[in-house]
C-alpha cells in the first residue's frame, strides 16, 4: 500500500490481543499490534528497544510494539531517486530518515502532488508508515506523507502522543494487579508553524506497567475493515465512504451506522484517510 495524503485522527495507544477472524484472501489477519497506529516523536523511535532474541521487532519503553507510526516533523533535506525519495526530518527531539517509494504509472495525480509538496525543505509534514531498521539505522518507510495543513496540526499531534501514553498505561494498569514504577521521559520539542524546531521540550511522564490489551470489536467494524481492505486494494487513493456504505447496505447496515464505524476505526488507527476526508485505506 502506498497512499499519500489524508486527514488527522486520534490514534490509539492500545496494546493488543490477537486479531479477530481472517483476511479476505483466507490468510490469518495480522495481530492488532501490527495494525494499530501509534503517534510518536523521533526520540521514541530512536530509543525503542530491539528484540532481545535478535529479531526485527521493536517496542517502546512502555511495552507497546512499534509497527505503524504517525510523526509530524520538519523537512531538513531530501534526495529524490528514480524509485524512491529519502527525506531527512527533525521534530525537536531528534533526527530520522523517511523513505517514500515512487510508483510511476500507478499513482494518481493528487498523490504525486502531495508527495512532491511533502518533499519541500524547511516545511512541516505528517508521516504515516512502518519503522524499519537497516544496517543498524532506523527509518520510517512511509505509507502516507503530506504537508501539515496548519500549526494546529502540530499541536494536535503532540497532544495525541501524550494521550496515547495515558490511554495505554491506563489500560495496562486496569489489567494488571500491580503497576511497577519508573517514569518514561520523552521530550516533545517546541514546534512552531513554518519554523525549525528549537531545542528543549515538554516532558511527558508516564508510569511503566505490564499487561494490557485491546478489546474486541463488532460485526459492523469487522465488515467495514474487510470492505476497505478489499476495495481499497484496487486504488492507492483508497475507497470513498459512500461506496463502503453502499456495499454494506446489503448486510443490513445503515449508512449512518457505517459512517460512524468508519470514524471510530479511523480514531483507533485501523484505517486512515488519504486524498481527502472521505477516502480511506486500511492501515496494514
Amino acid at each position: 500500500m502506498s497512499g499519500f495524503g489524508g486527514g488527522g485522527f486520534d490514534s490509539s495507544g492500545d496494546t493488543g490481543t490477537p486479531s479477530r477472524g481472517g483476511s479476505s484472501d483466507g490468510k490469518p489477519r495480522r495481530n492488532y499490534d501490527e495494525q494499530t497506529l501509534i503517534p510518536v516523536t523521533v526520540k521514541m523511535i530512536t530509543t525503542a528497544l530491539g528484540d532481545p532474541n535478535g529479531g526485527d521487532a521493536l517496542s517502546l519503553k512502555d511495552g507497546r510494539p512499534l509497527h505503524m507510526v504517525k510523526l509530524v516533523a520538519a523537512v531538513r533535506s531530501h534526495e529524490e531517486r528514480s524509485t524512491n525519495v529519502f527525506i531527512d526530518v527533525e521534530d525537536g527531539t531528534g533526527f530520522t530518515q523517511v523513505k517514500v517509494w515512487i510508483n510511476e504509472g500507478d499513482e494518481c495525480s493528487a498523490i504525486t502532488q502531495l508527495r512532491q509538496a511533502a518533499s519541500t525543505d524547511h516545511s512541516y509534514i505528517r508521516i504515516i508508515g512502518q519503522v524499519k531498521e537497516y544496517d543498524g539505522q532506523r527509518q520510517i518507510v512511509a505509507n502516507d506523507v503530506r504537508p501539515v495543513s496548519s500549526g494546529n496540526e502540530l499541536t494536535y499531534h503532540l497532544l495525541e502522543v501524550a494521550h496515547s501514553y495515558e490511554k495505554s498505561i491506563k489500560m495496562q494498569s486496569e489489567n494488571a494487579s500491580a503497576v511497577g514504577g519508573g517514569g518514561l521521559g520523552y521530550g516533545i520539542g517546541n514546534i512552531a508553524q513554518n519554523a525549525p524546531p528549537q531545542a528543549g521540550g515538554m516532558g511527558v511522564g508516564v508510569q511503566g506497567g505490564s499487561g494490557g490489551g485491546m478489546g474486541g470489536g463488532s460485526s459492523l467494524n469487522d465488515a467495514v475493515i474487510q470492505a476497505i481492505q478489499t476495495m481499497g486494494a484496487e486504488n492507492d487513493s483508497g475507497i470513498h465512504m459512500d461506496r463502503v456504505a453502499q456495499q454494506l447496505s446489503s448486510q443490513g447496515f445503515s449508512e449512518g451506522d457505517v459512517k460512524n464505524a468508519i470514524n471510530h476505526l479511523s480514531n483507533e488507527g485501523h484505517i486512515y484517510s488519504t486524498i481527502d476526508e472521505y477516502h480511506f485505506q486500511y492501515a496494514m
